[in-house]
């Protein structure tokens, strides 16, 4: 059951209770009480909104792989210097060549390779940079490919901030963070996603949590004698513990990120992906995740990840 409401959860973070319910066969008491123990347990992490990162004025996604030189900082150093910057989203500390993988979102290009001659001043450090150029799949793992920004209103603006945080938040609640009726913020809702803007929900789930604590990164490379067609990587979805896939600028034609219940397991699924692809696949592993801001509002000037950060309580249906 358990199994079943957090892959329900994951395809859609805001799905109703009752449904749930009819779908497994119990109470919505029951739902909610199951959901409230994987909660607390720290399987189900938070459900949130998956919004364009245009929209939100960063369409550019980099990935920068970071590789101290000689009497550089110590991983932990690096780590924490990249925490301090609001456009560095996430920090991976990673098996291999690439000591650190971080993620960050951006005005644009020239922005994040300007961010790049900053983390290698700053860090003294080897940074490579590539851009994500395309999602062929998976939202809830770092940063989807943007469109161009529509205008957002204010009150937009409130809304996906508060579903950064919980994107199972009521109407009610909605309604009185951006001091609207609760029929105009239904409608916003529908505006933002016929617009794009607004992507979808889901739940972040911890994959230790459901046995499979070992996370890869797959760089899949590109050269002259094996190019990987675009359509290929559609065939990635026969791998079921692959989330992600980005294809990237730079040197690897793509990145992608898979949860397993073992090393053995992940570096068996490398070498099914480079036959599958016909190319080269390198597998790094991530040893620990220093920061993960993924999909929280980024406010100016720093301090709290979120001016709507308030104790989550109890579950409620979404009506």
């Amino acid at each position: 059951m358990d199994r079943f409401l957090i892959d329900a959860l994951v395809q859609n973070g805001r799905v109703p209770f009752t449904t749930l319910a009819a779908q497994v066969g119990v109470s919505g008491t029951t739902v909610c009480r199951r959901l409230a123990a994987l909660e607390q347990r720290g399987v189900i992490r938070r459900y949130t909104v998956v919004v364009d990162p245009g929209a939100l004025g960063h369409p550019t996604t980099a990935l920068f792989s970071i590789k101290p030189r000689v009497q550089a900082p110590a991983r932990r150093s690096i780590a924490d210097r990249l925490r301090r910057l609001p456009e560095i989203t996430a920090s991976f500390t990673m098996s291999g060549d690439r000591p650190n993988i971080a993620v960050g979102r951006f005005t644009s290009p020239d922005a994040a390779e300007s961010m790049a001659i900053r983390l290698r001043e700053d860090l003294g450090a080897r940074v490579n940079i590539d851009f994500v150029l395309k999602t062929r799949f998976g939202d809830a793992v770092w940063s989807p490919d943007s469109s161009a920004a529509p205008a957002l209103r204010d009150t937009d603006r409130v809304m996906i901030d508060v579903l950064m945080m919980d994107g199972r938040a009521s109407l009610d609640s909605l309604a009185k963070k951006t001091h609207l009726s609760k029929s105009t913020v239904h409608k916003r809702l529908q505006v933002l996603q016929e617009r794009g803007v607004i992507r979808g929900y889901t739940t972040l789930v911890d994959s230790g949590a459901l046995g499979l604590p070992v996370t890869a990164i797959f760089g899949i490379k590109s050269g002259a004698a094996a190019a990987v067609e675009p359509s290929k990587f559609g065939q990635l979805h026969g791998f079921p513990e692959i989330g992600t896939c980005y294809t990237l600028s730079g040197r690897r034609a793509a990145v992608a990120v898979g949860a397993y219940r073992d090393i053995a397991a992940a570096r068996t699924a490398a070498d099914r992906l480079g036959e599958q692809l016909n190319t080269i696949v390198n597998v790094d592993f991530v040893l620990a995740t220093d920061f993960d801001r993924h999909q929280w509002p980024q406010p100016s000037g720093g301090g709290q990840q979120c001016p709507y950060d308030e104790a989550s309580g109890h579950l409620q249906p979404v009506r």
